[in-house]
């Protein structure tokens, strides 16, 4: 469980630190949870001993900006000092936000060692402290930053990360023990509120790597778009809908233009739970010969991907990831925000001729703007590709471009394809969105929970042992001019 903290920037000097409250005691969040006193009493013990959280920029684990310095309890909540890391550029670039008052958000990611219900709401006693970010849209307003200052000196890395998973890294060997048998006690179990009752344990740092690079490879989704990694359940971005005005400075005696300003929307993206129960039985688990990591580790990344990549185009948003066929979409150049741009096959379920599939086609080649057809990539349906590829140049070519090598997906105009399955099929008569164009790095945005638990149940499936494995992730556009849909319909 994440909690969230807002700090509100009240002053800044020239000398250097961040200074405030990153929780406050005895108030209620937003997701109903109080934080008592005495709740960080280990995460400051073990500061003290030299494992710090980390000072983070919107809770992305891949951008430390600075170290914490200090911790410490009083009446009012748990008290922050730090240093932002000015020779790394996003730090910089954080100090000239809260300096600018830009920014005066600030967060805490943990995990809940204990805690209890009292009049409905959920009382946390026992907080282990992962990380604390600064970030653009924070939740409690009673959380307050008093200070910041200037960088004094360079960004000392420590070597405890207290983001790791929770695992001693002599024992990874072990875990083939603990699926062939349940032995554990080389696993710390996991902390969060709802995992320590039913015994689930967080799977090895290693064994999360494979399960992620098989994810790559199995999800085309992920192929294409940006993945961040993140500790909190969701993660706020800011997107400009409208790009401000630039222009050159004038001369010193002349005066400046007014721009306009961005118009700035806050999209927020949701973690979901997502779990896989792969059986096996006691037969396969105890042969030696059978290599049961591997083994668990493709059932898991396999139902793990065709859940996910499917969402990513098709999901709702309601407890899973916001798919991008999900938005609406216009023919029109100039849309608002949040409306993806589509064309039109002139035909329902197919091209209405050769010459308007080709040209249809080129147009949306020639609708991405400069900043995205450098990374372009069709991603389509098996269908769509069968119809596509018997289209022809006007001298007789086929427009496609089969690939050359195992290594290099076939083309399409020059850019790579994808094929799909999720994407829609392409049916006679029936209008869909079979084919996308687009800079999905740029457009598309994928976020997961760092951390993936997994539960050995030798009860509920006998004779099979059943192995529950869950993990948070989501997705979400967020950059709505640098994908095209190609609507196979009459207009």
């Amino acid at each position: 469980m994440i909690y969230k903290q807002t700090l509100e920037l009240k002053s800044i000097t020239e000398d250097g630190t961040i200074e405030g409250y990153a929780s406050v005691f005895n108030t209620l969040d937003e997701n109903g949870d109080i934080v008592e006193s005495g709740a960080f009493s280990n995460a400051i013990a073990q500061f003290q001993r030299g494992k710090a959280p980390k000072l983070l920029w919107q809770h992305d684990v891949n951008q430390p900006i600075g170290i914490i310095e200090n911790l410490e309890e009083d009446d009012y909540g748990l008290r922050v000092k730090a240093k932002l890391m000015l020779d790394i550029p996003k730090a910089k670039e954080v100090y000239f936000l809260l300096k600018n008052q830009a920014i005066d958000g600030f967060s805490i990611g943990y995990r809940v060692r204990e805690h209890h219900m009292e009049n409905g709401n959920n009382h946390l006693t026992d907080i282990d402290l992962l990380e604390i970010s600064i970030v653009t849209f924070p939740a409690c307003p009673d959380a307050k930053i008093n200070n910041v200052k200037s960088i004094e000196k360079q960004y000392i890395e420590r070597k405890n990360n207290m983001l790791n998973l929770p695992l001693s890294e002599t024992n990874e060997g072990n875990f083939s023990e603990f699926i062939r048998k349940g032995v554990d006690s080389f696993l710390t179990k996991s902390l969060n509120s709802g995992s320590d009752k039913d015994g689930a344990v967080f799977l090895p740092a290693n064994i999360v790597t494979k399960i992620e690079n098989k994810l790559k490879y199995l999800s085309p989704m992920r192929s294409l778009a940006k993945i961040t990694k993140i500790s909190t359940n969701y993660i706020d971005l800011i997107a400009d809908s409208k790009l401000p005005d630039a222009g050159w400075s004038a001369a010193n005696d002349e005066e400046r233009l007014e721009t306009d300003s961005p118009e700035v929307k806050k999209i927020k993206i949701v973690a979901h739970e997502l779990y896989a129960k792969p059986k096996a039985n006691q037969i396969l688990l105890s042969d030696a010969q059978v290599d049961v990591e591997d083994w668990l580790v493709s059932k898991i990344s396999e139902k793990f991907a065709i859940l996910e990549d499917n969402a990513f185009i098709n999901g709702t948003g309601e407890d899973k990831p916001h798919g991008f066929l999900k938005y609406p979409s216009s023919n029109l150049e100039i849309r608002e925000f949040g409306t993806l741009q589509h064309f039109c096959s002139g035909g329902n379920g197919a091209f209405a001729d050769n010459e308007t599939a080709l040209n249809v086609l080129i147009d949306m080649v020639a609708s991405l703007k400069t900043e995205y057809i450098k990374n372009a990539k069709w991603i389509m349906s098996r269908s769509a590709f069968a119809a596509i590829r018997k289209i022809k140049n006007r001298d007789g070519t086929n427009i496609w471009q089969p690939s050359l090598s195992e290594f290099t997906p076939s083309s399409l105009l020059g850019y790579p394809v994808i094929i799909d399955d999720n994407m829609p099929k392409l049916e006679a008569g029936t209008e869909s969105i079979s084919v996308a164009l687009g800079d999905f790095l740029a457009g598309y945005q994928i976020v997961d929970r760092q951390g993936l638990s997994i539960l050995r149940d030798p009860y509920t499936s006998k004779p099979f042992i059943e192995f529950y494995a869950s993990k948070r992730v989501g997705g979400d556009v967020v950059d709505f001019d640098a994908i095209k849909l190609l609507k196979f319909s009459e207009n």
